[in-house]
């Protein structure tokens, strides 16, 4: 399978590398640069994901370009789950959720027991259930030695997230310029 390439894509083994050396990392890259769509996708190897989109429209929307752009069926490999809607099942790879479901799971299970890797989107978008979500996930993180925790952002102070998860790594993917 041949995906058009984009910038977020020549560091996909320096976030792989990242996780496994600290279990987190943050990774900051300009809008459209791949890092919600081609990050992802990577990753399901270790085990099921779970990514974090605050918005609902957003979250069903990242899970259906995710699945055209790998071939992949909702609800089987690559699926969703917001408020009032979900397609998804127990094999599902990679899972797109909300930040109040979130919440919600990591309330159920407090060690997210099926995941192996949570991703943070769009941090920037900061509100109390994105702060209850990410302190709850560090906790899990903390007590499980097999979790893995990335927090991605277009625009983030990353010296904070960073020293949150103990001085974890930072990754930078430069943005592209493009001829007007």
């Amino acid at each position: 399978m041949s995906l058009s390439p984009l910038p977020v894509g020549s560091h996909i083994a320096d976030i792989r590398i990242a996780l496994d050396r600290h279990r987190a990392a943050v990774l900051t890259a300009a809008p459209g640069a791949g890092k919600t769509t081609r990050v992802p996708p990577a990753l399901v190897d270790r085990g099921p994901v779970v990514l974090l989109q605050p918005r609902r429209v957003a979250a069903r929307a990242m899970a259906k370009r995710i699945a055209e752009e790998r071939h992949w069926t909702i609800g089987r490999e690559v699926g969703w789950h917001i408020r009032f809607d979900r397609q998804f099942t127990p094999e599902t790879k990679l899972l797109v959720v909300t930040e109040g479901i979130l919440t919600r799971y990591l309330q159920h299970d407090p060690l997210l027991s099926d995941v192996a890797t949570v991703i943070l989107d769009e941090f920037h978008e900061r509100s109390i259930h994105a702060d209850v979500g990410i302190a709850l996930a560090k906790q899990a993180w903390q007590a499980r030695d097999d979790l893995h925790i990335l927090v991605m952002s277009a625009t983030l102070d990353t010296a904070p997230l960073a020293a949150y998860f103990g001085g974890c790594p930072v990754i930078d993917v430069p943005g592209t310029l493009h001829p007007l």
